[in-house]
């Protein structure tokens, strides 16, 4: 008897962005970040799209 597991879907990879308000570096997918989508800041809590960071 065959036993199919379903495996989770993994995405892509994980890109280090830096928070416009705090300045801290966190990890956010790949994906979200080239659609331009907001992104949380997990030390202070911001919203922010990585348009707002400065490169």
């Amino acid at each position: 008897m065959a036993y199919n597991q379903k495996q989770p879907k993994t995405n892509g990879f994980l890109i280090s962005i830096a928070c416009p308000k705090c300045s801290k570096s966190a990890d956010h997918s790949a994906p979200r970040v080239h659609k331009n989508k907001n992104l949380l800041c997990p030390f202070c809590s911001v919203l922010f799209t990585p348009s707002e960071t400065k490169i």
